[in-house]
């Protein structure tokens, strides 16, 4: 579940900024992407003769950049794309768009298709057609995705009324511009038949429309099948 800032500061907390980021552990990340912990920990930790695809960045714990670049990794990996080749393309994406989390970056489908049209498997006929099928992967990862002056993800709506901001609740799926977790309705209320007059009450308790109280309620239940 996303942890509090404060627990995971280096000894000079001066030196690095955990606001606006937020913050995650690995159970949290699996259950956000919707993949078994064991799958999300294959990725991010050493194995024999390969390097982790992502590393936290907070220490063990993970960012909101690194929540969105999993999610690329999640999906490159079930089309078939090469574990060795995810990891050199986000070498060169690193250097390319000057930045350590490429896949969380607005330019991710333009520039990455150089590099990822010509991968094997899916997109092994590299050129236009290798191109077009990387760019209709990546594109709907991002559509969702708002980003900042920086061009790096700032905002993740994974679902219709629901978003999760770094700033927010420690970076939490909360009601789409409130403060109110996806998480903390469900525990409130059978999110797949919640009785009327106890959603009637949630709804006046904390301001929220009908329509805001089932889309978070129908979120929960995504995430959890």
């Amino acid at each position: 579940m996303p942890v509090n800032a404060t627990a995971a500061l280096p000894a000079d907390p001066g030196t690095v900024s955990y606001l606006g980021k937020g913050i995650y552990d690995i159970c949290e990340v699996a259950r956000l992407l919707c993949r078994g912990r064991a799958m999300v920990e294959g990725w991010t930790r050493a194995r024999a003769g390969a390097l982790p695809l992502l590393t936290g960045e907070l220490g063990g714990l993970f960012s909101f950049w690194d929540l969105v670049s999993l999610r690329v990794v999640a999906e490159l990996r079930r089309r078939g794309v090469p574990r060795d080749h995810i990891a050199r393309g986000a070498k060169h994406l690193e250097m390319t768009l000057e930045t350590d989390r490429p896949f969380a970056h607005e330019a991710l489908a333009t520039v990455g298709t150089g590099f990822f049209a010509d991968v094997a498997g899916e997109w092994e006929d590299a050129g236009q057609g290798g191109q077009l099928a990387f760019q209709a992967t990546v594109e709907p990862l991002l559509k969702p995705i708002t980003f900042n002056d920086d061009k790096m993800a700032s905002i993740w709506r994974p679902h219709e009324r629901v978003w999760i901001n770094p700033e927010v609740q420690a970076g939490t799926p909360c009601v789409d511009g409130t403060r109110v977790p996806t998480r903390l309705l469900a525990s409130l209320l059978n999110p797949e038949q919640p009785d009327e007059s106890a959603f009637k009450a949630v709804c006046d308790d904390y301001r929220l429309t009908e329509r805001q109280v089932r889309s978070a309620l129908d979120y929960e239940v995504a995430i959890a099948a």
